[in-house]
Protein backbone atom coordinates (compact mmCIF):
# COMPACT_ATOMS: atom_id res chain seq x y z
CA UNK A 1 0.00 0.00 0.00
CA UNK A 2 1.14 3.84 -0.28
CA UNK A 3 2.06 5.98 1.92
CA UNK A 4 -1.05 8.07 1.32
CA UNK A 5 -2.99 5.15 1.62
CA UNK A 6 -1.74 4.64 5.12
CA UNK A 7 -2.73 7.58 5.95
CA UNK A 8 -6.53 7.82 4.97
CA UNK A 9 -6.93 5.28 7.95
CA UNK A 10 -7.63 7.63 10.74
CA UNK A 11 -8.32 7.15 14.40
CA UNK A 12 -12.39 8.14 13.55
CA UNK A 13 -12.22 5.33 10.63
CA UNK A 14 -10.39 2.71 12.90
CA UNK A 15 -13.06 3.40 15.48
CA UNK A 16 -15.87 2.70 12.76
CA UNK A 17 -14.93 -0.22 12.30
CA UNK A 18 -14.00 -1.10 15.56
CA UNK A 19 -17.79 -0.62 16.19
CA UNK A 20 -18.70 -3.03 13.23
CA UNK A 21 -16.19 -5.25 14.44
CA UNK A 22 -18.10 -6.08 17.04
CA UNK A 23 -21.26 -7.11 15.35
CA UNK A 24 -20.64 -10.66 16.36
CA UNK A 25 -20.04 -11.05 20.32
CA UNK A 26 -22.83 -8.08 20.74
CA UNK A 27 -25.16 -10.53 18.93
CA UNK A 28 -24.50 -13.66 21.46
CA UNK A 29 -23.11 -11.90 24.71
CA UNK A 30 -26.16 -9.31 24.77
CA UNK A 31 -29.09 -12.31 25.07
CA UNK A 32 -27.45 -14.61 27.24
CA UNK A 33 -28.65 -13.32 30.43
CA UNK A 34 -32.43 -13.58 28.75
CA UNK A 35 -32.31 -18.01 27.91
CA UNK A 36 -34.48 -18.53 31.06
CA UNK A 37 -37.04 -15.86 29.90
CA UNK A 38 -37.29 -17.00 26.16
CA UNK A 39 -38.06 -20.35 27.50
CA UNK A 40 -40.28 -19.97 29.71
CA UNK A 41 -41.99 -17.11 27.55
CA UNK A 42 -42.11 -19.46 24.35
CA UNK A 43 -42.50 -22.58 26.08
CA UNK A 44 -38.99 -24.24 24.96
CA UNK A 45 -37.05 -26.37 26.69
CA UNK A 46 -33.25 -24.74 27.61
CA UNK A 47 -31.55 -27.31 24.83
CA UNK A 48 -33.77 -25.94 22.11
CA UNK A 49 -33.29 -22.17 23.31
CA UNK A 50 -29.46 -23.05 23.02
CA UNK A 51 -30.19 -23.79 19.05
CA UNK A 52 -30.67 -20.34 18.75
CA UNK A 53 -26.89 -19.60 19.45
CA UNK A 54 -25.59 -22.69 17.26
CA UNK A 55 -27.97 -20.85 14.44
CA UNK A 56 -26.10 -17.78 14.87
CA UNK A 57 -23.00 -19.29 15.08
CA UNK A 58 -23.33 -21.59 11.79
CA UNK A 59 -24.61 -18.64 9.95
CA UNK A 60 -21.31 -16.59 10.95
CA UNK A 61 -19.00 -19.57 9.73
CA UNK A 62 -20.93 -19.16 6.52
CA UNK A 63 -20.67 -15.82 6.55
CA UNK A 64 -17.56 -15.75 6.73
CA UNK A 65 -16.64 -17.91 4.02
CA UNK A 66 -19.14 -15.83 1.33
CA UNK A 67 -19.64 -11.96 2.66
CA UNK A 68 -15.45 -11.75 2.34
CA UNK A 69 -15.32 -13.25 -1.04
CA UNK A 70 -18.45 -10.99 -2.95
CA UNK A 71 -16.86 -8.10 -1.17
CA UNK A 72 -13.83 -8.43 -3.39
CA UNK A 73 -15.95 -8.33 -6.60
CA UNK A 74 -18.90 -5.77 -5.52
CA UNK A 75 -16.58 -3.67 -3.45
CA UNK A 76 -16.90 -3.42 0.57
CA UNK A 77 -19.09 -0.27 1.04
CA UNK A 78 -21.42 -1.98 -0.88
CA UNK A 79 -21.36 -5.10 0.44
CA UNK A 80 -21.58 -3.59 4.00
CA UNK A 81 -24.02 -1.86 4.10
CA UNK A 82 -27.01 -4.70 2.15
CA UNK A 83 -25.14 -6.76 4.95
CA UNK A 84 -25.94 -4.65 7.76
CA UNK A 85 -29.32 -3.93 6.69
CA UNK A 86 -30.66 -7.51 6.67
CA UNK A 87 -28.41 -8.28 10.06
CA UNK A 88 -30.42 -5.18 11.76
CA UNK A 89 -33.67 -6.10 9.59
CA UNK A 90 -33.18 -9.17 11.27
CA UNK A 91 -32.60 -7.97 14.43
CA UNK A 92 -36.19 -6.53 14.95
CA UNK A 93 -37.43 -9.28 13.74
CA UNK A 94 -36.17 -11.54 16.47
CA UNK A 95 -37.44 -9.37 18.46
CA UNK A 96 -41.29 -9.87 17.20
CA UNK A 97 -40.39 -13.80 16.95
CA UNK A 98 -43.70 -15.64 18.16
CA UNK A 99 -42.80 -19.08 18.17
CA UNK A 100 -38.91 -20.46 18.96
CA UNK A 101 -38.95 -21.76 15.22
CA UNK A 102 -39.02 -18.91 13.54
CA UNK A 103 -36.53 -17.00 16.39
CA UNK A 104 -33.90 -19.63 15.65
CA UNK A 105 -34.15 -19.15 11.64
CA UNK A 106 -34.10 -15.12 11.94
CA UNK A 107 -30.85 -15.65 14.07
CA UNK A 108 -29.22 -17.69 11.61
CA UNK A 109 -29.78 -15.22 8.71
CA UNK A 110 -28.89 -12.92 11.36
CA UNK A 111 -25.30 -14.60 12.13
CA UNK A 112 -24.90 -14.69 8.45
CA UNK A 113 -25.18 -11.32 7.73
CA UNK A 114 -23.23 -9.73 11.03
CA UNK A 115 -20.28 -11.41 9.90
CA UNK A 116 -20.09 -8.82 7.58
CA UNK A 117 -18.79 -6.86 10.58
CA UNK A 118 -15.81 -7.97 11.29
CA UNK A 119 -15.29 -9.74 7.71
CA UNK A 120 -15.01 -6.43 6.08
CA UNK A 121 -13.23 -4.18 8.93
CA UNK A 122 -10.25 -6.50 8.52
CA UNK A 123 -10.39 -5.68 4.98
CA UNK A 124 -10.80 -2.34 4.57
CA UNK A 125 -7.92 -2.05 7.03
CA UNK A 126 -5.86 -4.29 4.57
CA UNK A 127 -6.73 -2.23 1.73
CA UNK A 128 -6.14 0.79 3.57
CA UNK A 129 -2.86 0.19 5.37
CA UNK A 130 0.93 -0.55 5.24
CA UNK A 131 1.68 -3.45 7.17
CA UNK A 132 2.59 -1.69 10.26
CA UNK A 133 0.23 0.55 9.63
CA UNK A 134 -2.43 -2.37 9.70
CA UNK A 135 -0.97 -3.83 13.05
CA UNK A 136 -1.72 -0.59 15.04
CA UNK A 137 -5.12 -0.37 13.90
CA UNK A 138 -5.93 -4.43 13.54
CA UNK A 139 -4.84 -3.49 17.65
CA UNK A 140 -7.73 -1.15 17.81
CA UNK A 141 -9.77 -3.51 16.28
CA UNK A 142 -9.21 -6.41 18.35
CA UNK A 143 -9.33 -4.10 21.62
CA UNK A 144 -13.23 -2.78 21.01
CA UNK A 145 -14.08 -6.53 19.58
CA UNK A 146 -12.64 -7.54 23.54
CA UNK A 147 -14.52 -4.88 24.66
CA UNK A 148 -18.14 -6.31 23.58
CA UNK A 149 -18.26 -9.19 25.75
CA UNK A 150 -17.34 -6.84 28.52
CA UNK A 151 -19.94 -4.31 28.10
CA UNK A 152 -22.49 -6.92 25.99
CA UNK A 153 -23.25 -9.19 29.34
CA UNK A 154 -24.06 -6.79 32.13
CA UNK A 155 -26.03 -4.74 29.77
CA UNK A 156 -28.00 -8.06 28.57
CA UNK A 157 -28.80 -8.73 31.88
CA UNK A 158 -29.99 -5.42 32.80
CA UNK A 159 -32.16 -5.34 30.07
CA UNK A 160 -33.60 -8.41 30.34
CA UNK A 161 -34.36 -7.31 34.03
CA UNK A 162 -35.81 -4.63 33.23
CA UNK A 163 -38.49 -6.03 30.23
CA UNK A 164 -37.55 -9.22 29.57
CA UNK A 165 -35.82 -11.41 26.64
CA UNK A 166 -37.52 -8.95 23.51
CA UNK A 167 -35.97 -5.68 25.61
CA UNK A 168 -32.72 -7.43 25.67
CA UNK A 169 -32.98 -8.02 21.54
CA UNK A 170 -34.66 -4.50 20.94
CA UNK A 171 -31.16 -3.52 22.62
CA UNK A 172 -29.72 -4.85 20.10
CA UNK A 173 -31.81 -4.04 17.15
CA UNK A 174 -30.51 -0.57 18.26
CA UNK A 175 -27.05 -1.18 18.53
CA UNK A 176 -27.54 -3.04 15.46
CA UNK A 177 -29.01 0.13 13.76
CA UNK A 178 -25.87 2.16 15.15
CA UNK A 179 -24.06 0.30 12.96
CA UNK A 180 -25.65 0.74 9.51
CA UNK A 181 -25.69 4.17 10.02
CA UNK A 182 -22.37 4.43 10.78
CA UNK A 183 -21.48 2.11 7.54
CA UNK A 184 -23.22 4.64 5.46
CA UNK A 185 -22.28 7.77 6.50
CA UNK A 186 -18.55 6.49 8.18
CA UNK A 187 -17.21 4.17 5.99
CA UNK A 188 -15.76 5.13 2.45
CA UNK A 189 -15.07 2.32 -0.46
CA UNK A 190 -11.37 1.13 0.08
CA UNK A 191 -11.40 -1.01 -2.65
CA UNK A 192 -11.46 0.49 -5.91
CA UNK A 193 -12.77 -1.00 -8.69
CA UNK A 194 -9.88 -1.68 -11.27
CA UNK A 195 -8.86 -3.79 -8.12
CA UNK A 196 -12.04 -6.04 -7.74
CA UNK A 197 -12.30 -9.47 -9.10
CA UNK A 198 -14.49 -11.69 -12.09
CA UNK A 199 -18.31 -12.09 -10.64
CA UNK A 200 -18.14 -16.19 -10.81
CA UNK A 201 -18.23 -18.98 -8.60
CA UNK A 202 -15.10 -19.94 -10.32
CA UNK A 203 -13.07 -17.00 -10.17
CA UNK A 204 -14.01 -17.07 -6.11
CA UNK A 205 -13.07 -20.39 -5.48
CA UNK A 206 -10.02 -19.68 -7.58
CA UNK A 207 -8.89 -17.06 -4.96
CA UNK A 208 -9.44 -19.27 -1.88
CA UNK A 209 -7.33 -21.93 -3.62
CA UNK A 210 -4.70 -19.55 -4.57
CA UNK A 211 -5.00 -18.11 -0.87
CA UNK A 212 -4.80 -21.73 0.56
CA UNK A 213 -2.19 -22.64 -1.34
CA UNK A 214 0.42 -19.64 -0.10
CA UNK A 215 2.46 -21.14 2.46
CA UNK A 216 2.21 -17.21 4.10
CA UNK A 217 -1.20 -16.47 3.90
CA UNK A 218 -1.89 -19.88 5.44
CA UNK A 219 0.66 -19.85 8.22
CA UNK A 220 -0.67 -16.31 9.35
CA UNK A 221 -3.92 -17.34 8.93
CA UNK A 222 -3.05 -20.91 10.89
CA UNK A 223 -1.29 -18.75 13.78
CA UNK A 224 -4.23 -16.35 14.39
CA UNK A 225 -7.05 -19.68 14.49
CA UNK A 226 -5.01 -21.11 16.75
CA UNK A 227 -4.34 -18.63 19.01
CA UNK A 228 -8.32 -17.87 19.07
CA UNK A 229 -8.51 -21.35 19.85
CA UNK A 230 -6.16 -21.19 22.59
CA UNK A 231 -8.43 -18.51 24.05
CA UNK A 232 -11.23 -20.55 23.24
CA UNK A 233 -9.60 -24.15 25.38
CA UNK A 234 -9.32 -20.88 28.29
CA UNK A 235 -13.03 -19.83 27.98
CA UNK A 236 -14.50 -22.94 27.98
CA UNK A 237 -13.12 -24.74 31.29
CA UNK A 238 -12.55 -21.47 33.11
CA UNK A 239 -15.71 -21.53 34.97
CA UNK A 240 -14.95 -25.18 35.69
CA UNK A 241 -11.82 -24.58 36.63
CA UNK A 242 -12.22 -21.37 39.29
CA UNK A 243 -15.65 -22.80 40.82
CA UNK A 244 -15.22 -26.85 40.96
CA UNK A 245 -11.00 -26.87 41.40
CA UNK A 246 -10.51 -24.08 43.07
CA UNK A 247 -13.88 -23.53 45.04
CA UNK A 248 -14.18 -20.00 44.32
CA UNK A 249 -18.20 -18.39 44.34
CA UNK A 250 -19.98 -17.76 40.81
CA UNK A 251 -19.19 -13.74 41.96
CA UNK A 252 -15.59 -14.58 42.12
CA UNK A 253 -15.44 -16.31 38.95
CA UNK A 254 -17.06 -13.32 37.35
CA UNK A 255 -14.01 -11.15 38.67
CA UNK A 256 -11.31 -13.51 37.29
CA UNK A 257 -13.33 -13.51 33.84
CA UNK A 258 -13.30 -9.70 33.41
CA UNK A 259 -9.69 -9.57 34.41
CA UNK A 260 -8.78 -11.28 31.47
CA UNK A 261 -11.01 -10.34 29.02
CA UNK A 262 -9.14 -6.78 29.92
CA UNK A 263 -5.88 -8.81 29.41
CA UNK A 264 -7.04 -9.69 25.88
CA UNK A 265 -7.82 -5.67 25.18
CA UNK A 266 -4.24 -4.94 26.83
CA UNK A 267 -2.70 -7.71 24.69
CA UNK A 268 -4.21 -6.00 21.82
CA UNK A 269 -2.75 -2.65 22.75
CA UNK A 270 0.59 -4.22 23.54
CA UNK A 271 0.77 -5.56 20.03
CA UNK A 272 0.12 -1.62 18.37
CA UNK A 273 2.66 -0.15 20.86
CA UNK A 274 5.21 -2.52 19.42
CA UNK A 275 4.59 -2.32 16.08
CA UNK A 276 6.91 1.02 15.11
CA UNK A 277 9.37 -0.59 17.35
CA UNK A 278 9.28 -4.50 16.18
CA UNK A 279 8.57 -6.45 13.01
CA UNK A 280 5.18 -7.91 13.30
CA UNK A 281 6.25 -11.08 13.01
CA UNK A 282 8.17 -10.78 15.90
CA UNK A 283 5.51 -8.75 17.72
CA UNK A 284 3.46 -12.53 17.24
CA UNK A 285 6.29 -14.03 18.54
CA UNK A 286 6.52 -12.05 21.36
CA UNK A 287 2.50 -13.54 22.20
CA UNK A 288 3.47 -16.89 21.44
CA UNK A 289 6.36 -17.11 23.92
CA UNK A 290 4.26 -15.00 26.70
CA UNK A 291 1.61 -17.16 26.32
CA UNK A 292 3.43 -20.39 26.19
CA UNK A 293 5.03 -19.57 29.13
CA UNK A 294 2.00 -18.66 31.56
CA UNK A 295 0.37 -21.94 30.37
CA UNK A 296 3.33 -24.57 30.24
CA UNK A 297 3.42 -23.24 34.31
CA UNK A 298 0.14 -23.77 34.95
CA UNK A 299 0.24 -27.25 33.32
CA UNK A 300 2.81 -27.96 35.74
CA UNK A 301 0.77 -26.65 38.84
CA UNK A 302 -1.91 -28.54 36.78
CA UNK A 303 -0.07 -32.06 37.04
CA UNK A 304 1.25 -31.63 40.36
CA UNK A 305 -1.92 -30.67 42.21
CA UNK A 306 -0.64 -27.38 43.45
CA UNK A 307 -2.42 -24.64 41.43
CA UNK A 308 -4.06 -22.07 43.47
CA UNK A 309 -5.89 -19.02 42.77
CA UNK A 310 -3.23 -17.20 43.61
CA UNK A 311 -1.43 -18.66 41.03
CA UNK A 312 -3.99 -18.94 38.23
CA UNK A 313 -5.22 -15.83 38.09
CA UNK A 314 -1.98 -14.10 37.13
CA UNK A 315 -0.64 -17.17 34.90
CA UNK A 316 -4.10 -16.42 32.76
CA UNK A 317 -3.94 -12.88 32.64
CA UNK A 318 -0.70 -13.41 30.89
CA UNK A 319 -1.87 -16.27 28.81
CA UNK A 320 -5.03 -13.71 27.45
CA UNK A 321 -2.04 -10.67 26.91
CA UNK A 322 -0.30 -12.93 24.42
CA UNK A 323 -3.64 -14.60 23.10
CA UNK A 324 -4.38 -10.70 22.49
CA UNK A 325 -1.33 -10.08 21.45
CA UNK A 326 -0.97 -12.99 19.12
CA UNK A 327 -4.47 -12.18 17.45
CA UNK A 328 -4.34 -8.77 16.68
CA UNK A 329 -0.38 -9.25 14.65
CA UNK A 330 -1.43 -12.59 13.25
CA UNK A 331 -4.74 -11.31 11.07
CA UNK A 332 -2.75 -8.39 9.92
CA UNK A 333 -0.16 -10.46 8.56
CA UNK A 334 -2.70 -12.85 6.97
CA UNK A 335 -4.86 -9.91 5.71
CA UNK A 336 -2.00 -8.35 3.99
CA UNK A 337 -0.36 -11.67 2.59
CA UNK A 338 -3.91 -11.85 0.50
CA UNK A 339 -3.38 -8.60 -1.11
CA UNK A 340 -5.40 -7.34 -3.27
CA UNK A 341 -7.83 -10.60 -2.28
CA UNK A 342 -8.04 -9.20 1.12
CA UNK A 343 -11.86 -10.02 1.55
CA UNK A 344 -11.15 -13.63 0.70
CA UNK A 345 -8.05 -13.37 2.99
CA UNK A 346 -10.69 -12.31 5.77
CA UNK A 347 -13.42 -14.26 4.91
CA UNK A 348 -10.73 -17.70 5.63
CA UNK A 349 -9.30 -16.28 8.45
CA UNK A 350 -12.61 -15.84 10.19
CA UNK A 351 -13.72 -19.40 8.64
CA UNK A 352 -10.35 -20.82 10.55
CA UNK A 353 -10.52 -18.69 13.51
CA UNK A 354 -14.09 -20.57 13.94
CA UNK A 355 -13.83 -23.48 13.03
CA UNK A 356 -10.77 -24.15 14.99
CA UNK A 357 -11.96 -22.26 18.09
CA UNK A 358 -15.32 -24.93 17.89
CA UNK A 359 -12.95 -27.77 18.50
CA UNK A 360 -11.13 -26.83 21.31
CA UNK A 361 -13.75 -25.08 23.65
CA UNK A 362 -15.19 -28.56 24.76
CA UNK A 363 -11.71 -30.07 24.94
CA UNK A 364 -10.63 -28.94 27.95
CA UNK A 365 -13.40 -30.01 29.87
CA UNK A 366 -12.50 -33.74 28.37
CA UNK A 367 -11.50 -35.35 31.80
CA UNK A 368 -14.36 -33.87 33.34
CA UNK A 369 -14.81 -30.82 35.77
CA UNK A 370 -12.51 -31.51 38.81
CA UNK A 371 -8.81 -31.42 36.94
CA UNK A 372 -7.01 -28.62 35.18
CA UNK A 373 -4.77 -30.69 33.35
CA UNK A 374 -6.16 -31.06 29.78
CA UNK A 375 -7.02 -27.04 29.24
CA UNK A 376 -3.68 -26.14 30.37
CA UNK A 377 -2.23 -28.71 28.04
CA UNK A 378 -4.04 -27.05 25.33
CA UNK A 379 -3.52 -24.16 25.93
CA UNK A 380 0.26 -25.42 26.05
CA UNK A 381 0.14 -26.59 22.38
CA UNK A 382 -1.78 -24.02 20.84
CA UNK A 383 1.23 -21.59 20.81
CA UNK A 384 3.49 -24.12 19.78
CA UNK A 385 1.34 -25.34 17.16
CA UNK A 386 1.24 -20.87 15.93
CA UNK A 387 5.09 -21.05 16.69
CA UNK A 388 5.81 -23.79 14.00
CA UNK A 389 2.61 -21.82 11.67
CA UNK A 390 4.24 -18.67 11.99
CA UNK A 391 8.01 -20.01 11.28
CA UNK A 392 6.64 -21.80 8.04
CA UNK A 393 4.93 -18.50 6.98
CA UNK A 394 8.28 -16.27 7.74
CA UNK A 395 9.99 -18.56 5.43
CA UNK A 396 7.91 -19.02 2.54
CA UNK A 397 8.76 -16.28 -0.33
CA UNK A 398 6.13 -13.68 -0.63
CA UNK A 399 3.73 -13.31 -3.60
CA UNK A 400 3.06 -10.69 -5.76
CA UNK A 401 0.22 -8.79 -4.93
CA UNK A 402 -2.88 -9.85 -7.22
Amino acid sequence: MTETAGRRLGVRLTGALGYLSMAGSLSTDLYLPAFPDIADDLGAPASVVQLTLTAFLIGSALGQLAIGSVSDVFGRRRTLIVALAVFTACCFLAVASPVIGMLIVVRGVQGFAGAAGSVLARAVVADLSAPKEAVRAFSRLWIMTALGPAVASPLGALLTQLGGWRTALLGLAVLATGMLLTAILAIPESLPPERRHPATPHAIGRAMGRLLRDRRFAGWAVAFGISYAGLMSYIGSSSFIVQDVLGVTPLGYGFTFTATSVAVMLGAWLSGRLAPRWTPAGALRFGQLLALGAAVIAAILALTHTLTLVGYVPLVVAFCIGCGTMMSTASALAVGAAGATAGTGSALIGFIQFVLGAIASPLGGIAGTGTALPATVLMTLCPVIGLVAASIAGRAPARPVR
